[in-house]
Protein backbone atom coordinates (compact mmCIF):
# COMPACT_ATOMS: atom_id res chain seq x y z
CA UNK A 1 0.00 0.00 0.00
CA UNK A 2 1.09 3.62 -0.89
CA UNK A 3 -0.03 6.72 0.90
CA UNK A 4 -1.78 9.29 -0.93
CA UNK A 5 0.73 12.04 -1.13
CA UNK A 6 0.29 15.98 -1.93
CA UNK A 7 0.58 18.22 -4.86
CA UNK A 8 3.58 19.14 -3.27
CA UNK A 9 5.02 16.42 -2.74
CA UNK A 10 4.16 14.77 -6.04
CA UNK A 11 5.95 18.01 -7.78
CA UNK A 12 8.72 17.56 -6.10
CA UNK A 13 9.09 13.60 -7.19
CA UNK A 14 8.49 14.95 -10.46
CA UNK A 15 11.60 17.18 -10.18
CA UNK A 16 13.73 14.98 -9.16
CA UNK A 17 13.15 12.36 -11.69
CA UNK A 18 13.51 15.52 -14.25
CA UNK A 19 16.43 16.56 -13.02
CA UNK A 20 18.56 13.86 -10.95
CA UNK A 21 21.65 15.09 -11.32
CA UNK A 22 23.14 16.17 -7.53
CA UNK A 23 20.95 14.85 -6.03
CA UNK A 24 22.48 11.77 -4.80
CA UNK A 25 19.48 8.99 -6.18
CA UNK A 26 20.46 5.70 -7.80
CA UNK A 27 18.23 4.78 -10.63
CA UNK A 28 16.74 2.26 -8.80
CA UNK A 29 15.64 5.32 -6.07
CA UNK A 30 14.08 7.12 -9.18
CA UNK A 31 12.74 4.57 -10.76
CA UNK A 32 10.80 4.03 -7.21
CA UNK A 33 9.87 7.81 -7.42
CA UNK A 34 8.59 7.72 -10.58
CA UNK A 35 6.05 4.72 -9.10
CA UNK A 36 4.89 6.58 -6.21
CA UNK A 37 4.44 9.53 -8.62
CA UNK A 38 2.46 7.11 -11.17
CA UNK A 39 0.05 5.49 -8.67
CA UNK A 40 -0.77 8.49 -6.82
CA UNK A 41 -3.14 9.87 -10.47
CA UNK A 42 -5.82 8.60 -11.60
CA UNK A 43 -4.39 7.21 -14.61
CA UNK A 44 -0.99 5.72 -13.43
CA UNK A 45 -0.05 4.63 -17.19
CA UNK A 46 -0.77 8.21 -18.65
CA UNK A 47 0.57 9.50 -15.80
CA UNK A 48 4.29 7.70 -16.52
CA UNK A 49 4.01 8.29 -20.26
CA UNK A 50 3.50 11.98 -19.16
CA UNK A 51 7.02 12.19 -17.30
CA UNK A 52 8.82 10.22 -19.54
CA UNK A 53 7.37 11.30 -23.01
CA UNK A 54 7.26 14.94 -22.19
CA UNK A 55 10.19 17.28 -23.62
CA UNK A 56 11.60 20.18 -22.27
CA UNK A 57 10.72 23.30 -21.67
CA UNK A 58 8.22 22.06 -18.71
CA UNK A 59 8.26 22.54 -15.44
CA UNK A 60 7.39 19.56 -13.07
CA UNK A 61 4.43 21.77 -11.99
CA UNK A 62 2.76 21.43 -15.07
CA UNK A 63 3.54 17.51 -15.52
CA UNK A 64 1.38 17.29 -12.10
CA UNK A 65 -1.23 19.32 -13.56
CA UNK A 66 -1.43 17.01 -16.53
CA UNK A 67 -1.14 13.52 -14.79
CA UNK A 68 -3.75 14.80 -12.27
CA UNK A 69 -6.01 15.96 -15.21
CA UNK A 70 -7.09 12.54 -16.57
CA UNK A 71 -9.76 10.27 -15.97
CA UNK A 72 -9.20 7.44 -13.62
CA UNK A 73 -8.28 4.41 -14.82
CA UNK A 74 -8.25 0.74 -12.89
CA UNK A 75 -4.91 -0.88 -14.28
CA UNK A 76 -5.94 -3.94 -13.45
CA UNK A 77 -8.45 -3.80 -16.59
CA UNK A 78 -5.71 -2.96 -19.03
CA UNK A 79 -4.50 -5.15 -21.51
CA UNK A 80 -1.02 -6.89 -21.10
CA UNK A 81 -0.11 -5.39 -24.64
CA UNK A 82 -0.14 -1.78 -22.75
CA UNK A 83 1.25 -2.71 -19.34
CA UNK A 84 3.31 -6.31 -18.95
CA UNK A 85 1.53 -8.13 -16.67
CA UNK A 86 4.71 -7.88 -13.99
CA UNK A 87 4.87 -3.81 -14.49
CA UNK A 88 5.19 -2.52 -10.75
CA UNK A 89 1.84 -0.53 -11.56
CA UNK A 90 -0.09 -3.40 -11.92
CA UNK A 91 -0.03 -4.14 -7.65
CA UNK A 92 0.54 -0.84 -6.21
CA UNK A 93 -2.53 0.33 -4.37
CA UNK A 94 -3.44 3.57 -2.83
CA UNK A 95 -4.29 3.60 1.16
CA UNK A 96 -7.48 4.05 1.88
Amino acid sequence: MVKKLTREKLIQLVDNVLSPKGRGFASGELNQQLLLFCVNCPDPIAAMDVVVETRPPVTASELVDRALAYPRRDVAGVPETELASTHPLRYMRLEE
